[in-house]
């Protein structure tokens, strides 16, 4: 390893625990990668014997110096791994740890911060690009002050322990705003505490547009054309963290950009400000402003677009779509596995077949798979059998994406995500089809037949031959589009 961009580096927390903080910052080092008992270590001066001696005794490994472009560069990046706080290896003060994981999670890119009790102390664990990472360890006194100090921050009655709270936290880090939704639940080993980031990093703002949502060609025509129509019903289906959310709000910006239109949203929580939006915050807790009752209020004030959190019960879908015959569009969400899905469990909550079919104008299923490592993917060509399995033995030199793993991705081979999407528009042909109540498969396959590339699975193989995701990515997310058949061999009945 020649040089490393420290700026971009994220290290894990088990490589960074090999060198004590206080002598991590005394001779101003940083280690960032560990394989087969080498250890890479960044440093002011590579020539300095002194420093590589007590490295490899510190650590117990052999030592390869790699010398900083920038000592201020090095010095900053040494400062913010092993704050000060921890060069006694303890923590005194909540408020500055409080800080500190928020920053490591805003860094990293995280949409998660876990506080785990166990048995002998607390673990910090954070979910980057999906994934759960381990961090820091910490004794329960300091866990203790720690979530004493969040609870007092979300406006949380920090006496309350044995029952499960919710809150907020507006606060201004490093000269940015940061909003956090926050949650206790008591566990055998004390509160488990999880901060959802809000906002999380600098590049949020490219999703803001649908342009920025990565949808292809004519995904993109189809979204943009459902948006324009005067009335009709737009449902988005996924799992939870799964970009619905993003992918409404994105829309809602293009709605109210010529701004003669009246939009309204109903949300639990309002996750993220819209300017010229009228947004609604649901009472869950206490139902006095549920989905449906705000809906019935927001009828009688003249909204042109009314977008809803989710669909969640008989009445809010029947309103949904009646609404929709009284001339607006209504945008929601709906939870689901696949977008021909959204037409059937509209019909399984009471909706009447006629009344989906003549108010729905596109459904959507997404997901969120990881992007590649740009400074560690590599291409690798597929064999015969693999190009057979996706349908690509037609090609020739078909490419995908390898990872690999680098001190920029913690060694995951992957950095940030992108969406996949399925996207079904309710056209005279899938009107039928959902009268004469066709299933779920036969509305599938009706879709992958006249364009695979609106599945999810054909969606996800499009960008994994753009370099935008990988192979183990799409089938861990999607199911293989023939049926599954599961052989026991050396099985038998009876």
């Amino acid at each position: 390893m020649n040089s490393i961009d420290l700026d971009k580096v994220s290290i894990p927390y088990h490589i960074l625990s090999l060198i004590p903080a206080k002598t991590a910052r005394a001779l101003m080092v940083l280690p960032v990668s560990v394989e087969n008992g080498l250890v890479t270590v960044c440093v002011k001066d590579k020539h300095n014997f002194r420093v590589i001696n007590t490295l490899e005794q510190v650590t117990a490994m052999q030592v390869e110096a790699v010398e900083a472009t920038e000592e201020s560069v090095l010095k900053k990046a040494v400062f913010f791994n092993y704050p000060e706080s921890f060069v006694d290896g303890t923590i005194n003060q909540a408020p500055e740890l409080f800080r500190y994981l928020l920053r490591q999670a805003i860094y990293v890119g995280a949409s998660d911060i876990h506080i785990c009790h166990e048995k002998d102390g607390c673990v910090i664990k954070t979910r980057v690009d999906g994934k759960m990472r381990s961090g820091r360890s910490f004794s329960k006194q300091a866990a203790s002050e720690l979530v004493s100090y969040i609870k007092v921050q979300a406006k949380m009655d920090i006496s309350q322990k044995r029952v499960p709270l919710d809150g907020n936290i507006e606060t201004e880090l490093d000269g940015r705003e940061i909003s956090l939704r926050v949650a206790t639940v008591p566990t055998i080993n004390g509160e488990h505490v999880t901060l959802r980031l809000l906002t999380q990093n600098d590049n949020v703002t490219a999703l803001d547009s649908l342009e920025g949502l990565g949808l292809g060609d004519l995904q993109f025509r189809l979204l943009k054309q459902s948006l324009s129509v005067a009335n009709g019903v737009v449902i988005i289906s996924g799992p939870t963290g799964s970009g619905k959310t993003t992918t409404l709000y994105a829309g809602l910006r293009e709605l109210v950009k010529d701004g003669t239109r009246h939009v309204v949203s109903i949300e639990d929580p309002v996750e993220k400000p819209i300017d010229k939006v009228t947004q609604i915050k649901v009472d869950s807790e206490k139902e006095r402003v549920s989905f449906h009752k705000a809906l019935r209020s927001v009828l009688r004030h003249d909204p042109d677009v009314i977008m809803i959190g989710e669909i969640r019960d008989a009445e809010t879908a029947d309103i949904a779509l009646k609404s929709a015959l009284t001339g607006h569009l209504v945008l929601a969400t709906l939870h689901t596995n696949s977008a021909p899905g959204i037409l059937n469990r509209l019909v399984d909550l009471g909706a009447p077949d006629f009344l989906v079919a003549s108010t729905l104008r596109l459904v959507i299923a997404q997901r969120l798979v990881r992007r590649p490592c740009s400074l560690c993917m590599e291409w690798e060509v597929l064999p015969q059998v693999i190009l057979e399995k996706y349908g690509w033995s037609e090609r020739s030199n078909v490419k995908v994406p390898k990872v690999n793993g680098c001190p920029h991705c913690a060694y995951t081979g992957y950095s940030g995500r992108t969406a996949i999407y399925e996207m079904l528009p309710v056209n005279s042909s899938v009107q039928q089809m959902l009268l004469e109540s066709k299933s779920e498969v036969e509305i599938y396959n009706y879709l992958k037949g006249k364009a695979y590339n609106l599945t999810l699975r054909g969606d996800g193989l499009r960008k994994v031959l753009k370099g935008q995701t990988t192979l183990e990515e799409i089938e861990s997310t999607t199911v293989n589009d023939n049926d599954a058949v599961f052989n026991l061999e050396g099985s038998s009945t009876g």
